[in-house]
């Protein structure tokens, strides 16, 4: 039987299936050892106070530094702010375990550019599964450059990209160290479990919800172009994301929540820089909003 040469084999194949064991080898890590690690450990040894608030505060920062950094600023570029800011919000949400910046941005461009239809990533006319997390395993290839072309040019975000292996293992090793400093080896496996993978896993789920139960489920008061539906209780888990059906009738808004009362805590970091004068140009779809 003749074989063929490596040489023979073509790159992007080759690409794609190294990609894509990967991503499953990734996945399935996070899935494992969030819903049997995590709870195992905590049912044998406990969690301690510092666990508990690690878990917290990274929820919130990594959270804010998807929503903030890669959404609101990277992607659609409601508002600008100074690179070191952008640089701190990118390093944010990289520890979020979602890609890079630069990667996230054209995914969710796409998104935006195709929803609903076969070129959308994440489609939720596929169903829950594969909008929540299956095209993660199964994704729509795309050739189309003109989604990423945009943030390759943005300094702060190719710095991000070219280190996000390191942004992410900075991510997960810092509530080891600060459990180890605490309680030796116990309070650093106890932080690493809480508040890095198990952390890590409630993010991701909670984001995923934008792209599945919010295109499923949920009101849509600002139009029925798509299938993107309001949802105040995702929002309630990813700092204002869920008003999505706003968003996706004007994506450049700094608000997702555009009522005084809408819970939208990334708005309200975002309006807390300006008025320190750490971002600008904050972008709004009228006065009427």
């Amino acid at each position: 039987m003749q074989q063929i040469a490596p040489s023979s084999v073509p790159t992007d194949i080759v690409h794609r299936v190294h990609h894509k064991f990967w991503t499953y080898l990734l996945f399935w890590s996070v899935v494992a050892g969030s819903v049997i690690a995590v709870p195992a450990y905590g049912l044998i040894y406990g969690y301690s106070w510092l666990d508990w608030t690690m878990f917290a505060i990274l929820y919130v920062l990594t959270g804010l530094g998807i929503t903030v950094g890669y959404h609101r600023l990277l992607t659609h570029r409601s508002f600008e702010c100074p690179d070191w800011v952008k640089a701190c919000l990118l390093v944010a949400g990289g520890w979020a375990l979602q890609n890079s910046g630069a990667k996230w941005t054209a995914d969710h461009l796409r998104h935006h550019a195709h929803c609903d239809d076969p070129a959308d990533p994440y489609n939720a006319k596929r169903g829950f599964w594969y909008s929540h997390c299956g095209w993660l395993l199964d994704p729509v290839p795309c050739n189309d450059e003109r989604f990423g072309s945009r943030v390759m040019q943005d300094r702060v975000a190719m710095w991000q990209h070219r280190y996000y292996a390191v942004i992410v293992l900075v991510g997960l090793a810092l509530p080891f160290v600060v459990g180890f400093l605490h309680n030796g080896w116990k309070g650093g496996i106890g932080g690493f479990m809480l508040a890095g993978v198990g952390r890590t896993f409630a993010v991701l789920n909670s984001t995923f919800c934008i792209n599945s139960v919010c295109h499923l489920w949920g009101e849509q008061p600002y139009g029925t172009a798509d299938s993107s539906r309001n949802s105040w209780f995702v929002s309630l888990l990813t700092f204002g994301e869920g008003y999505h059906n706003y968003h996706h009738t004007y994506p450049s808004d700094y608000r997702n929540g555009p009522l005084w009362y809408n819970f939208d805590p990334s708005k309200w970091l975002i309006y807390t820089l300006w008025k320190l004068g750490l971002a600008s140009s904050l972008r709004t779809a009228s006065s009427g909003h």
